[in-house]
């Protein structure tokens, strides 16, 4: 049953990399890592779930779009803490477990980059370095579904993301992108508890409508999130974590300055998860870090997580 599962994850990546095709400022609302990696179809086991997540990213590309600039060699350097916080009322849909929540980050980034500026018929090009720090764009979690039979468990949920960060078309950087998007995601974790086998994945669709002050459409994506974890104890399990973004669509509007740019990037690393009690409290300590192994007309480097979580 596992090798199934490894081989039905291998046949998605094959049919998804057939279509290999950016986003404004070089990336998007699409997170990899955050979707979920020990069991993340699981449903919460408590009425309440709360996680806090230390993220950093240190990427680069060779160009980008910014605030309707063309920009070169851009540098990122992005610090968030966010928090995820998820209900799950005693209710059921489809004979599904319902869960709610939100998800709110606090973001610190910086950028170096060449920035082209545009000048009347002309332009002129200057080393650009800017930061942006303050609360970034929430996310909601109108719906999360969960079901469970025997070792498998599947989960389908819709997240709404709020461009409720500051955005200043004149600064290259902002804590926000400046537009919605729309997440819909299908997860399946295969569990088997006697081998401490997990296998998990995370199929999402994003739709992301038009910065309005930049007339920038990012295209639609897909992502795929995979976990390959082994459980040693209840309390230890290691793991090769990856995931894969696939931009369909491509970016669009007058401000989209490079054409019809399209994304496409692959990230692959290793996670530890340790399972322990702090006042009589059950906690989880997750770490884990993804390198992007390839980046095409997206920012490329790498992702780190410190993360922990409980619930009550």
């Amino acid at each position: 049953m596992f090798m199934r599962f490894i081989i039905i994850f291998i046949f998605i990546v094959h049919f998804l990399n057939q279509n290999t095709i950016a986003a404004e400022g070089g990336y998007s609302n699409y997170l990899p890592g955050s979707y979920g990696d020990f069991g993340m179809a699981l449903s919460p086991t408590e009425t309440w779930t709360i996680r806090n997540d230390t993220y950093y990213y240190d990427a680069s590309t060779s160009r980008a779009v910014q605030g309707g600039n063309l920009v070169t060699d851009l540098d990122l350097q992005f610090l968030m803490n966010f928090t995820t916080l998820l209900y799950k009322p005693e209710f059921k849909i489809f004979g599904a477990q319902y869960t709610t929540g939100i998800f709110i980050p606090f973001v610190n980034l910086n950028t170096e980059a060449s920035l082209k500026v545009k000048e009347g018929s002309g332009s002129q090009v200057l080393n650009a370095r800017d930061s942006a720090t303050g609360l970034g764009d929430v996310s909601l979690i109108p719906f999360a579904l969960f079901w469970s039979e025997g070792n498998i468990h599947s989960s389908f949920a819709h997240y709404v993301i709020i461009p409720s960060g500051d955005y200043d078309v004149n600064n290259s950087i902002n804590n926000g992108l400046n537009y919605w998007s729309f997440d819909t995601n299908l997860a399946i974790t295969y569990l088997n508890l006697e081998t401490g086998h997990d296998f998990s994945f995370n199929l999402g669709h994003i739709y992301n409508t038009e910065n309005e002050d930049t007339n920038y459409q990012t295209g639609q994506e897909i992502h795929l999130d995979i976990a390959l974890n082994q459980f040693f104890s209840d309390s230890f399990a290691v793991g090769i974590h990856g995931f894969y973004l696939n931009q369909f669509t491509g970016d669009s509007g007058s401000g989209a300055l490079l054409g019809d740019f399209k994304a496409e990037v692959v990230g692959v690393g290793p996670a530890l998860l340790w399972n322990t009690k702090i006042s009589n409290q059950d906690v989880s300590f997750i770490a884990k870090w993804l390198h992007e192994v390839k980046a095409e007309n997206r920012l490329e480097g790498d992702h780190l997580f410190l993360s922990f979580a409980f619930d009550w």
